[in-house]
């Protein structure tokens, strides 16, 4: 503890009142102490009541930046000490002897005023704000942070507790022992640890500290080291649907953490959890930090390059035909990242990729002949070897003529005429169906067919090309072609126009 006081124009560094070594005795100084402080100013106002020509010992007590008061018999502060001590301490740190706080100091003054007697309300308020301090094992981090505990051993098992949080005891134990963790192989997925190491250097000494500050057990370090001096500590009650996953993404903490501060409940990530289970859930608030880094090996997709485009005169146009299927690849992806206390820094990075199946990139040809789309005018019965089965208006509104394949019931159906098909669908009367805009008028109907069309919208077809196959579905009762020839979009008897 170092602080600085003018007195005079001289700096004073304040000591440890504790009258017995190895603590440090007050430091005399001469002066006017109305010169030091203002006792009016101070915790425990005091009057100076009488000044004469012989110098005496004034003791100062300061907390921190402020005066406390002026003691007069320290006789009465080493009794108070010696009591607290066999009260309060003596129990968990034997053999050793009280000091005062690391806020604490006096200056011993020697001068020529007799203050008010207020030694027990001084005494008092160090008592009652426990202001004393125990030797203690002192560890400093490069960080700044410092803790206390009463054993050293406590510590580093502790220490190990809080990085088994973040890392498996295999890697952990291989990682101390200077060893290098088995690399992953080229078709084994998952996730080793890289390295590992705690980021703050350590330096251990003996050191005065309240007890408050002081760990006196396994349980209390690991407690310092998870959430700080001030950490408070937070619950969780499940719900129905929650998983251990879930409800440590909610909560901001590993999952890991989340298992070890609930090992009493807690034993696998995978279990379920009953409704209404309290569990602590208080994030990490750690003075170290552990980082590891993780290698993560998966099986990603690779895919392959945009379809290849070839244009093909010898291909009726608005005709695609695929000459090679694309393919899906594969590699094994390799990934590197950094956690500190088990969150990641964000800064995940891909670091090599092995190719375990190229990918097939897709080539389609795509026809350009173009066709004569205009219909001639004369048109053919839509199947070979055709059998009308029912005429124009061989029922009420059937106006159309029904025709089969004599000898092919589920043959194809051709086109009437040339033409572009404007329509390839279906519904629950004509079933699957396709309708020809002959683009003079005149459209043909096909209905029934076994299914979609061959071509889709658009293709520009030739008379007597097949263009789906007989079939029997929407209503109907056998396999027929319903055919009707419309012109401007009036229904005529395909009867009359067949062969004209």
């Amino acid at each position: 503890m170092k602080q600085g006081y003018a007195l005079l124009g001289s700096v004073v560094i304040a000591a440890l009142l504790t009258f017995a070594a190895p603590f440090l005795k007050p430091q005399t100084i001469s002066g006017n102490a109305a010169q030091v402080f203002d006792t009016e100013d101070a915790i425990i106002p005091q009057k100076v009541i009488d000044t004469s020509d012989e110098e005496k010992i004034n003791y100062v007590v300061y907390y921190k930046d402020s005066v406390i008061g002026v003691i007069r018999d320290v006789e009465k502060l080493d009794s108070l000490m010696n009591t607290v001590y066999k009260s309060r301490y003596q129990e968990y740190f034997p053999n050793t002897k009280l000091g005062l706080g690391e806020d604490v100091h006096i200056v011993e003054e020697i001068n020529d005023f007799t203050y008010e007697d207020k030694d027990d309300e001084i005494l008092k308020y160090i008592d009652e704000n426990d202001l004393f301090s125990v030797e203690a094992n002192k560890i400093e981090f490069s960080n700044g942070e410092v803790i206390y505990v009463k054993n050293v051993d406590d510590f580093l098992e502790a220490r190990e507790d809080f990085a088994l949080n973040f890392i498996d005891q295999t890697s952990y134990d291989l990682i101390s022992n200077g060893s290098s963790i088995p690399e992953l192989g080229n078709h084994e997925y998952g996730t080793r640890v890289e390295s590992a190491a705690f980021k703050e250097d350590m330096n251990i000494s003996k050191g005065l500290a309240p007890i408050s500050k002081i760990a006196k057990n396994k349980e209390e370090v690991s407690k310092i080291l998870s959430y700080g001096y001030d950490g408070e500590t937070k619950y969780y009650t499940t719900k129905e649907y929650d998983t251990i996953q879930g409800i440590a993404w909610l909560n901001q903490i590993s999952v890991n953490h989340l298992l070890s501060l609930n090992s009493d409940v807690l034993v696998s990530e995978n279990q379920l959890v009953k409704i209404g289970t309290k569990l602590n859930v208080t994030p990490i608030n750690s003075p170290i930090h552990f980082e590891v880094v993780k290698e993560n090996q998966v099986e990603e997709v690779v895919y392959p390059e945009s379809t290849l485009i070839v244009y093909d005169d010898t291909l009726r146009e608005g005709i695609e035909v695929i000459d090679t299927k694309q393919e899906l690849g594969s590699e094994n992806a390799r990934y590197q990242e950094t956690f500190v206390n088990g969150q990641s820094n964000g800064n995940g990075k891909k670091i090599s990729s092995v190719i375990t199946k190229q990918p097939v990139r897709e080539v389609k040809r795509v026809g350009t002949k173009v066709y004569p789309h205009i219909g001639s005018g004369h048109f053919r019965w839509p199947v070979e070897v055709a059998s009308i089965t029912c005429s124009w208006y061989c029922y009420s509104g059937h106006a159309a003529t029904d025709v089969q394949n004599r000898y092919n019931f589920y043959g194809q159906v051709l086109a009437s005429d040339r033409g572009t098909i404007i329509a390839n669908t279906y519904d629950y009367i004509g079933g699957y169906n396709v309708i020809i805009d002959h683009n003079n008028g005149y459209q043909t109907y096909y209905g029934h067919m076994s299914g979609p069309g061959y071509y889709p919208v658009g293709t520009v077809v030739q008379q007597g090309e097949a263009i789906g196959d007989i079939g029997m579905t929407g209503y109907a009762t056998g396999p027929h072609v319903h055919f009707e020839i419309r012109y401007n979009g009036v229904r005529v008897d395909p009867e009359t126009m067949v062969g004209q």
